[in-house]
């Protein structure tokens, strides 16, 4: 089985971004030392809407001072060995510095953008993201998992040479004010391909989809993630210093009374049921395992677990980066 631990380098996209030292530099080099000691190549989904921004506010020095910190971060990771992919959380288009980033959540996803700026954006923030690491993109991951309608995403990859994507899991669903996806009907496998719609299989397709895997989760678990926070203990305090856009009502509510449908994850609390995840995959047959993970949310607990695993994967297993499945 391929396993690939592919990071959504981004800030928070709440009333606080955080910082670039603590949401990105600090959790990401303690996730490289244990990538260096165990050989893992990671795939980094690189918020490149983020970098528009820096790059259209740079006048400002403490921008700039960012700025410089994420590319050159950027590129001692390209060297280091590690594969720098593309991810766009579209609000950074039209975000607007007041001592601090203020994001219009109305613009969550592709589709809120018009037509005369969402092609732009795609286009720009790949380039910048290109420029900056010297190297090409190939591979995308829809900011909030929202990759529909498809027929914009098919555009938009035709135009920049996009050949995987990497937004769906197993089951997925949600609908909020500003998120919004619905992969109830998408193919049941590790890897397909697509063409003008992500949930159908179409073997012809130009496109490759690596879901994120997927794993049935306990209330249990969020309830034990509720107590953790609630405890406020050090082994638990996320790296990352912003705020998340909050879920919705109902989907707290129905995480907390039943099992639902969750990402197979290294976020915090969430490397709990890696292990378990892993087995259950490896059991139905899958040869592939694409984990999700968010520097910003890093946790002494989970970094500590990540080695854990790492360490202790089964013989069938090796590490993999994301543009291997081209091979």
């Amino acid at each position: 089985m391929n396993i690939y631990i592919t990071l959504d380098y981004e800030l928070f996209l709440g009333r606080n971004t955080g910082s670039v030292e603590r949401c990105l530099i600090e959790p990401m080099n303690e996730l490289y030392a244990i990538a260096k000691k165990y050989n893992i190549i990671f795939t980094l989904f690189v918020d490149a809407a983020y970098l528009y921004a820096l790059k259209k506010f740079n006048y400002n020095n403490q921008i700039k001072n960012d700025y410089d910190n994420v590319c050159i971060h950027l590129q001692q990771l390209k060297k280091l060995g590690h594969e720098i992919q593309l991810h766009i959380h579209p609000q950074w288009f039209y975000v607007h510095w007041d001592g601090k980033w203020i994001l219009p959540q109305q613009y969550y996803k592709l589709s809120d953008l018009p037509d005369n700026d969402v092609g732009e954006l795609f286009k720009t923030s790949k380039e910048i993201l290109e420029e900056t690491v010297q190297g090409k993109v190939i591979a995308f991951r829809a900011g909030g998992f929202s990759t529909q309608p498809t027929s914009l995403l098919k555009e938009l990859f035709l135009a920049n040479d996009i050949q995987i994507d990497s937004s769906v899991y197993p089951h997925g669903f949600y609908n909020s004010d500003y998120q919004r996806y619905d992969y109830l009907n998408a193919p049941e496998k590790d890897i397909y391909r697509f063409d003008s719609d992500i949930c159908i299989e179409d073997r012809q397709g130009p496109f490759i989809e690596l879901p994120v895997s997927g794993y049935k989760v306990s209330p249990v678990f969020y309830w034990r993630y509720v107590f953790s926070r609630l405890a406020k203990s050090k082994k638990h305090l996320l790296y990352g210093n912003g705020n998340a856009v909050p879920l919705n009502n109902d989907s707290i509510v129905e995480r907390l009374i039943k099992k639902t449908n969750g990402l197979v994850s290294i976020d915090g609390l969430k490397i709990s049921y890696l292990n378990a995840a892993l087995k259950a995959n490896m059991n139905s047959g899958s040869n592939h395992f694409c984990i999700i993970g968010h520097p910003k949310l890093a946790t002494p607990y989970s970094l500590k677990k990540l080695e854990s695993f790492c360490k202790n994967i089964p013989i069938k297993c090796s590490f993999s980066s994301i543009s291997s499945v081209l091979s």
